[in-house]
């Protein structure tokens, strides 16, 4: 009797378990209608969103096609899922997969009947579905593709690496050119969005993609980027975590008003769904030597000049890790703790260096350069952070390094004029982005760029062709007013807190015969080489007492 009623109760829990997954994967049917009327700025015909459960699919027909319709441009889009658009039939050349993909479809003789298949197991979809209508005379976005998987190919495709950002586009067609005889025809422009930082939500996603899929959002929402050398290709510098929606659109040269929109594409530069995926310091040793930078940032910005010897060792080892990372960087492949690792070693080498040639030598114009130095790098790279992309003649190496080591040494002569004030401004400026730079990685903004992407274009490959075009929020503008704040104090409290003393301290063991005492505010009346200071006699006169 209990062994019937074990087989019972099993054989009702297999038959539940089977209906939920038939329940749970099962195929649904949409028919969208497409009578909207369109407008040059707009031409949606329709977008909603649908749910698909996984292992499921969705099928898509259309209704009330707008008469002056000559093509669609068919959208789907998924937040961090993979999934599968073909149309009739799963083959190589009518099949696609992706988060953000599109196709086309000519309305006569008649439209093409959509399938949408998520194959991930497990994992229920919201999907957000759109479709655009075109005339007759607006190009085909990805009608003369010759690189995608599908023929016309209406969609774009992102690819990222840890330090830039790769955005293609198929060539669209011009009706004027249907056997796509010239390149010509057509004119790419492309486009990009930046989504909210370190946020991964699928509210903040599918809105911007919705932003950039109108010529109204584009114009209101995008910021165009400039070529870099391939007018298909986009080559952009990498803030993994800081989202962004990139488009392109399709102009006819023969016709102004004629234009098209690819299906826009998405990435974070990283993978959120992964562990770790979008943690930028993902080692102990970067952790550990970015959270030692907030200490030595606030002490070098408060009180550099007073411990000048404690100075002129952390200035010689932040200069001796930056010029050792970029040149290991260059000759050795190495993973990024063992290339900080050797660089910190260096560094301290050479802070030791510096401050030993101050120890024995102790001229302040000389010591003092290599802090106005390192802010002329920091002004430089700030130039180039803020610079805007497609500048055809700083992609030539040779002229961009001319310019930087230029602004470089240009800032660092204005600052060497005026060496006591000019320490104290540099200790005050070096300090404080020291101090905002661990705090950047925690709070998620991306002034660390500033350096980073300096370092990129020395060490990376074709990173001369990147546009950099940096996100600039809320966030990195609280980021920007603390490293001012932090400046600003640091400086007048410095300059208060040594009034009165002298400027420098005197080296500890100078070796320079006849060092001016000028310089650190002490008289030496006697020197190794025998000179004796006499005291100045006054002037005697009639007047004089005898005995004075």
């Amino acid at each position: 009797m209990l062994s019937n009623m074990l087989k019972m109760n099993i054989l009702h829990f297999i038959l539940l378990f089977i209906l939920a997954e038939t329940a749970n994967s099962q195929n649904v049917s949409a028919i969208l209608p497409l009578n909207k009327t369109t407008s040059w700025a707009s031409k949606e015909l329709y977008s909603g969103f649908f749910k698909l459960n996984s292992t499921s699919t969705l099928q898509v027909d259309f209704s009330n096609v707008n008469k002056n319709v000559s093509f669609i441009i068919f959208q789907v889009h998924s937040h961090l899922y993979n999934i599968t658009l073909y149309n009739n039939t799963i083959s190589r050349s009518s099949s696609v997969s992706g988060s953000n993909l599109g196709m086309y479809s000519s309305v006569k003789p008649k439209l093409d009947t959509f399938y949408v298949y998520n194959p991930n197991v497990d994992v229920n979809l919201r999907l957000f579905i759109t479709v655009h209508g075109y005339l007759a005379a607006d190009p085909v976005p990805g009608g003369c593709n010759m690189e995608f998987p599908i023929p016309t190919s209406p969609y774009m495709r992102t690819k990222y690496t840890k330090d830039y950002v790769l955005v293609d586009a198929p060539a669209a067609k011009d009706m004027s050119d249907v056997d796509c005889n010239t390149v010509d025809s057509v004119y790419l422009f492309f486009y990009k969005m930046y989504l909210p930082e370190r946020h991964y939500d699928a509210d903040n996603y599918f809105d911007g993609l919705r932003k950039m899929m109108t010529m109204d959002g584009i114009t209101e929402f995008g910021e165009y980027i400039p070529p870099s050398g391939d007018r298909l290709r986009r080559t952009l510098s990498a803030y993994p975590g800081t989202g962004a929606v990139y488009v392109a659109v399709a102009y006819s040269a023969s016709n102004t008003s004629a234009y098209s929109v690819y299906a826009p594409t998405t990435t974070y530069a990283c993978a959120p769904l992964d562990d770790d995926g979008c943690e930028l310091l993902d080692d102990f040793l970067s952790q550990l030597l970015c959270a030692s930078l907030i200490f030595f940032g606030v002490f070098l910005c408060y009180f550099g000049h007073r411990f000048f010897k404690t100075e002129m060792y952390l200035i010689g080892l932040i200069s001796g890790v930056i010029v050792t990372y970029i040149l290991i960087a260059l000759i050795a492949d190495l993973d990024r703790p063992a290339l900080l690792g050797v660089s910190v070693l260096s560094g301290m080498c050479f802070g030791a260096i510096w401050l030993a040639f101050w120890w024995f030598y102790g001229m302040p114009l000389f010591a003092v350069m290599l802090s106005t130095l390192n802010v002329g790098f920091l002004f430089a790279a700030i130039i180039y952070f803020g610079l805007p992309g497609g500048l055809v003649a700083l992609q030539s190496d040779l002229n961009f390094w001319t310019l930087f080591v230029s602004v470089m040494l240009l800032t660092s002569l204005m600052f060497a004029s005026m060496t006591f004030l000019s320490n104290i401004l540099c200790c005050a400026i070096l300090g404080a982005y020291a101090t905002i730079y661990p705090m950047d990685y925690y709070f998620g903004s991306n002034l660390k760029y500033i350096v980073i992407n300096t370092v990129r274009r020395a060490t990376v490959p074709h990173f001369n062709k990147a546009v950099l075009s940096p996100p600039f929020e809320w966030r990195d503008a609280l980021m920007t007013l603390l490293w001012l704040a932090l400046a600003m104090s640091g400086f007048l409290f410095q300059h208060f807190h040594n009034r009165g003393r002298p400027p420098f301290p005197p080296p500890p063991r100078s070796v320079r015969p006849g060092v001016p005492g000028s310089y650190y505010g002490v008289s030496h009346p006697r020197r190794r080489t025998g000179v004796v200071i006499r005291p100045r006699i006054p002037e005697q006169t009639e007047r004089t007492p005898l005995l004075a």
